[in-house]
C-alpha cells in the first residue's frame, strides 16, 4: 500500500524533502515534546514527559505562542538544534 506523507508546516507550497530514517531506539537521544497550543495538549505532553523520563529517555520542551499561527523560526531552529526526535501534541 502506498503511503502519503503530508508536510505539517505552514508553508504555502510544500518543499520536497527526503524522509529521515527514524532512530532504531531512543537511547542517548533527546525527544522534544512540542506543544502547538491546542487546549489540553499540555496535559498530554506532561503525562508523556513523565512516562518517557521514567524509561530514562531525555526530554525537552518547546511550545508555539498560539495555535493560530505557525511556529516562529526561533522555535523551529531550537528544536532542530536540540532534538533528535520531535513529538507534536494535538487535541480536540
Amino acid at each position: 500500500m502506498k503511503q502519503i506523507l503530508y508536510d505539517p508546516t505552514g508553508e504555502t507550497f510544500s518543499a520536497m524533502r527526503t524522509r529521515l530514517e527514524p532512530p532504531k531506539d531512543l537511547v542517548d537521544k533527546t525527544v522534544m515534546l512540542f506543544d502547538i497550543g491546542k487546549v489540553r495538549s499540555d496535559e498530554f505532553l506532561n503525562y508523556f514527559d513523565q512516562v518517557l523520563q521514567e524509561k530514562g529517555i531525555i526530554t525537552a520542551r518547546a511550545a508555539k505562542p498560539t495555535n493560530t499561527k505557525t511556529a516562529p523560526r526561533e522555535i523551529i531552529d531550537y528544536m532542530v538544534k536540540e532534538a533528535d526526535v520531535v513529538i507534536q501534541a494535538l487535541s480536540d
